[in-house]
């Protein structure tokens, strides 16, 4: 498992926060996601053969946010 941390442009609000922490925790591969309002961060820990930054990336896009990886 991996977890990673991601900031997030655009996430200002707790309805934000949780329709990204719901789509994501939905994706094959996500095992947590933990989510910083206050700081548009979120943390996400998953399977590296099943799930990688760009795919978490582009998940996030669709609900019109961007996601950048901080490794």
């Amino acid at each position: 498992m991996k977890k990673v941390e991601f900031h997030v442009l655009g996430m200002r609000c707790v309805g934000c926060s949780m329709g990204i922490q719901k789509l994501l925790k939905r994706s094959k591969g996500v095992a947590d996601v933990e989510v910083q309002l206050s700081d548009s961060r979120i943390f996400v820990t998953y399977d590296e053969s099943k799930i990688d930054n760009q795919s978490i990336t582009e998940t996030v896009a669709r609900l019109g946010y961007q996601a950048v990886p901080q490794e």
